[in-house]
């Protein structure tokens, strides 16, 4: 199938409750949060995690993933000893009959094909494999990128709390211990990401990839139901669509929280406050190079450009703007 021909920007605006949207394992578990503003940051890479574990839940059976083109190669596999993989065992996994006696660059371009060929999110984040030593590695620069810290739209207030164990504290105790977790009362994040095109020509990233990423951004967030996750919920997605070198860039700094009731730390629900995305809106109407807009909304998040109120898509409409609903 054809690469993908435009770039794109996508908008991804979810809400977590009573949950730890990223915690850092360095200081606690904590959620990670900017100390100098107080909210709350969620790397790219849980949200490439998040993703690629959607992927995985379509279809349990590696086999079928290869031959779908859709496996995903960032993910824990086995050893035959039983021990975890490491970058260079991973690889090994995909250098088939093919590959038996090619060293080098050839080596290398036969682990290239395979894996563009069978993994999705090589095609769209890119990848990194050692082969060994006096060997080049694999290094793809994936298409599509999210922002290193993508961000709350208010300050944060993490609480810990404490509960009661399962089991005891010791060998010799007769009640059990506490456990403590992290988590934050609310938090409305808003994500950011680019899908480049001249970088698709060299991955095959293709439009139904794209989609299906879209797809298991807002599907993926809704399924997170981990003990630290569950709460997470997909409010609002804009896939942006421009001409071949454009994209308007600082999505989420052109939208901000606005009649608010309560103060930052205080919110904790979409009641709480409206979405103001004039500013965004206005940036795209005088944006000659964007084609199209994309979008998919849960109708609990409110709107609000200016004086008007509503849906996202009815707002970007009255604004003149070209929108279509996203089909997820």
């Amino acid at each position: 199938m054809t690469a993908i021909a435009n770039r794109y920007e996508i908008l991804f605006i979810y809400e977590a409750k009573d949950c730890n949207p990223n915690g850092d394992p360095l200081d606690e578990n904590r959620p990670r949060t900017d100390p100098e503003t107080g909210e709350a940051t969620i790397s790219d890479v849980r949200i490439k995690r998040t993703v690629r574990d959607y992927f995985l839940s379509l279809e349990p059976d590696v086999e079928k993933r290869l031959a779908a083109g859709r496996e995903v190669l960032i993910r824990d596999t086995l050893k035959a000893d039983g021990y975890l993989s490491e970058g260079k065992d991973r690889a090994e996994q995909f250098l088939t009959e093919a590959a038996k006696g090619k060293k080098g660059e050839a080596k290398r371009q036969a682990l290239e094909t395979a894996v563009l060929t069978g993994c999705i999110d090589a095609r769209l984040f890119g990848a990194t494999l050692p082969l060994g030593k006096s060997e080049p590695s694999l290094q793809l620069t994936g298409p599509v990128q999210f922002a290193a810290f993508n961000r709350s739209l208010h300050r944060v207030s993490p609480t810990m709390v404490q509960q009661t164990a399962a089991y005891a504290g010791s060998d010799k105790g007769n009640q059990k211990s506490f456990a403590e977790r992290w988590l934050l009362p609310y938090a409305l994040i808003a994500a950011y990401g680019v899908a480049n095109e001249t970088a698709a020509q060299t991955t095959g990233l293709t439009e139904a990839d794209f989609d299906l990423l879209l797809q298991g951004l807002w599907r993926g967030t809704a399924a997170l139901n981990t003990h630290s996750k569950l709460g997470h919920d997909p409010l609002l997605l804009i896939a942006a669509q421009y001409r071949p070198g454009y994209r308007l860039g600082a999505l989420p700094r052109r939208v901000s929280l606005a009649n608010q009731t309560v103060d930052d730390t205080a919110l904790r629900s979409t009641r709480d406050f409206r979405l103001e995305i004039g500013e965004l809106l206005a940036a795209w109407r005088d944006c000659p190079t964007l084609t199209g807009l994309r979008v998919m909304q849960d109708p609990r998040l409110c709107c609000q450009a200016g004086d008007h109120t509503g849906l996202f898509a009815e707002l970007a409409g009255s604004a003149k703007l070209p929108v279509a609903t996203l089909d997820l």
